[in-house]
């Protein structure tokens, strides 16, 4: 089943133009909105890829429990097995998008102060260049 509450926690925890850019993703041309889900309680496969992919979660992360449906198969080299994911998934990856968030803020303000600096640098050298011409 689909666990409507962790997609409304995820969906609140982003800016209004990020929810226009999900909003816009899942339903495409349609005037749908997030209550979409749930007065239909349920979901297409296709949009819970779109969330999926959107938040950088696996597909089963939207589920009851946070736990992946698998069988222990082995064959072929390759073993599949019952894999759990912890809530504490979504807090950790919501933390991580504000750090994120927080570095390029920084980064934003480092090379406007980088600019700014440059131009001073131009400014100086021009007074130079005046005072060095008026002493010959």
């Amino acid at each position: 089943m689909l666990n409507l509450e962790m997609i409304d926690n995820l969906y609140a925890s982003l800016s209004k133009e990020q929810q226009q850019t999900l909003i816009a993703q899942l339903f495409k041309k349609s005037k749908q909105t997030m209550s979409y889900f749930h007065r239909t309680k349920d979901i297409s496969l296709s949009k819970l890829e779109t969330l999926a992919d959107f938040f950088g979660m696996p597909l089963d992360y939207f589920r009851k429990d946070s736990k992946f449906k698998t069988n222990n198969v082995t064959g072929n080299n390759n073993f599949v097995g019952n894999v759990s994911i912890s809530t504490n998934l979504m807090i950790e990856n919501q933390a991580l998008r504000k750090d994120l968030d927080n570095k390029e803020s920084v980064i934003k303000a480092k090379d406007e102060t980088i600019d700014a600096l440059k131009r001073m640098n131009n400014m100086l050298q021009a007074q130079i260049d005046n005072n060095i011409k008026r002493e010959e």
